[in-house]
């Protein structure tokens, strides 16, 4: 037994030792000025603060200075191809993709692909300080296990339809009254920034029911818990 506890500690104390995942050592980019304020007036000094404007653009040109809108701490930039149409790209064009296990997994250093997640979750980490939110945040995986959609939180789906694979990702921008307003990018079109606007993901479009939402198949709410 006494082995068996030595072992133990030796490898609790090699575990403790051993580097940082590369997935966050590299992680540099901090801005708390917006933590833990899950209101629609909060995004706005987010979209303000990092012109996130309504019909702009979360991809840039190559030719734009690569400092993420003026912010030149921000994570992300590699390069990127932007599709334009399903066999065609746009060469010279770069992205801002948060730098989160997902993307680095599955597309490290080239694609343009996952900016809608993305841009959820850069804005997730804004929210909370939760550099992958969308993995770590409270989840369900209804409306009726969610309760009502909040402010904040980030609406994702993952389907087929008509043998296209079908993703997308939203944060709830607005409630009023029965109405769902969401701050999203469009991969579609060329990740275009979509302010107040209704959940599109190229086959839904324009939704902004709770009926609509809850019918997109797929559908995955992660939720931000304010701490107390």
């Amino acid at each position: 037994m006494r082995h068996v506890r030595t072992l133990a500690a030796f490898l609790l104390m090699l575990c403790l030792s051993l580097p940082v995942s590369s997935a966050f050592s590299d992680f540099l980019f901090s801005d708390d000025r917006f933590r833990n304020d899950l209101s629609t007036k909060n995004l706005d000094s987010i979209i303000e603060a990092y012109e996130l404007y309504d019909g702009w653009y979360w991809t840039t040109q190559a030719d734009v200075s690569q400092d993420f809108h003026g912010h030149p701490d921000s994570p992300g930039w590699t390069t990127s191809a932007v599709a334009a149409g399903r066999k065609s790209y746009l060469k010279g064009w770069y992205g801002c993709r948060w730098p989160i296990d997902h993307v680095r997994r599955y597309a490290p250093g080239a694609g343009g692909y996952a900016e809608c997640f993305g841009f959820a979750n850069f804005i997730g980490y804004l929210l909370s300080g939760e550099i992958n939110p969308q993995h770590n945040w409270k989840f369900y995986y209804s409306v009726k296990a969610s309760g009502p959609l909040q402010v904040g939180d980030i609406v994702r789906v993952e389907y087929r339809k008509n043998r296209r694979s079908i993703y997308h990702s939203a944060v709830v921008y607005a409630v009023n009254g029965d109405e769902l307003l969401f701050l999203q990018v469009s991969g579609g079109n060329y990740n275009r920034i979509s302010v107040g606007q209704g959940f599109t993901d190229g086959v839904v479009v324009d939704a902004r029911s709770i009926e609509e939402i809850s019918a997109i198949p797929g559908l995955k709410i992660s939720r931000f818990i304010l701490p107390e």
